[in-house]
């Protein structure tokens, strides 16, 4: 059984599915943490099998060290899974079994105070995933009537290009029927459906999937995912190959990577940044001060990669020692990189 679970503004939304069988239970409140929510759970019920997906709208490094020891607790990795609501609504997608040759599928997600839409495409044989924060939009809309208004004009905008099929309105600020003129315009030869367990869904049906198996094919673009890839090159056969150390397009929660490398007559490396294609965009150089620039002596670098932040990744370089012939010295170099659309600062 795979267990989708939506934590946002106090409040959880739960959607387990058991093979065919999808069962929505109703939103409660909950304090504490997400991981004290589960851990709840899994205390009542002692012979839980299954994942778990979780849905969080902003994730910090503390809550997917969370998920990694309640794995651990569950004895299986990847038992805790997190998404992204952009993730979720991927697998939303997916779940619903929407044809994204025939148009488009938007989702709009409303809790009362922010509004954001997602786009879910596809485009060159990929399912390209967007988000657009329309929160300013919505803002200043006070009465039922400007907020409809609001969000006519919110609709006209981005489904005006292309063929939408399907539409999804969920969040808890679409309560209270407000939006008759623009619900007119939504069912427009489309399909308009309604929800406030739509991300757990999405999150319930990645969770029982093999690990990022769903979302190979799929670009999501947006704040959450990993701007470029991070590596260096390598001069390998007589030619000069990149070898990546952090990924392009990936969670910046799950974007890590090691590799080792055997140098000799060097005191520095220089880590490139570039686009999916290939094409470089930045380079940063980090000092590994300490090894002597000898070509007769040959180090082995441990390096290692993950992120700490959408915009900011750390770099951890060891080194290794070369066996029986020099021991390894213990020396550690690690620098912090901040990166920035289009460009890279140490």
């Amino acid at each position: 059984m795979q267990t989708g679970l939506h934590f946002e503004n106090g409040k959880v939304y739960i959607c387990r599915m058991d093979g065919q069988r999808i069962t929505e239970e109703e939103p409660v409140q909950y304090k504490g943490s997400w991981a004290d929510y589960i851990t709840e759970i899994l205390d009542q019920d002692k012979e839980h099998k299954g994942s778990f997906g979780i849905v969080m709208d902003q994730l910090t490094p503390m809550e997917i060290k969370e998920a990694e020891e309640l794995s651990e607790r569950l004895e299986g990795e990847g038992v805790v899974k997190l998404y992204t609501k952009e993730e979720a609504v991927l697998g939303l997608v997916k779940i619903q079994n929407n044809d994204l040759k025939r148009g488009k599928t938007a989702v709009y997600d409303y809790d009362g105070a922010r509004f954001v839409y997602y786009e879910v495409k596809e485009q060159s044989g990929k399912t390209v995933v967007e988000k657009q924060d329309m929160t300013r939009q919505m803002e200043k809309a006070r009465t039922r009537g400007e907020k409809d208004q609001a969000f006519s004009e919110i609709i006209k905008n981005t489904l005006s290009r292309g063929v939408t099929a399907s539409v999804y309105l969920c969040g808890e600020g679409f309560d209270g029927q407000w939006f008759q003129q623009s619900t007119r315009i939504l069912c427009r030869g489309r399909r308009v459906f309604m929800g406030k367990h739509l991300f757990a869904q999405g999150a319930a049906y990645l969770a029982g999937k093999e690990t990022g198996s769903e979302k190979q094919d799929a670009r999501i673009i947006t704040d959450q995912m990993t701007l470029c890839q991070i590596g260096l090159v390598l001069h390998h056969h007589g030619r000069d190959v990149f070898y990546p150390l952090l990924p392009e397009g990936k969670p910046w929660f799950e974007a890590k990577g090691e590799i080792e490398i055997f140098v000799s007559g060097i005191t520095k490396i220089i880590f490139e940044f570039r686009s999916k294609e290939g094409r470089k965009m930045a380079s940063v150089c980090m000092p590994l001060t300490g090894l002597k620039k000898s070509r007769d002596i040959v180090y082995k670098l441990k390096m290692r990669g993950e992120y700490l932040s959408p915009g900011r990744c750390k770099i951890k370089v060891t080194d290794e020692g070369f066996g029986s012939i020099r021991p390894s010295s213990h020396q550690v170099w690690q620098q912090v990189i901040r990166l920035e659309r289009g460009e890279s600062h140490e």
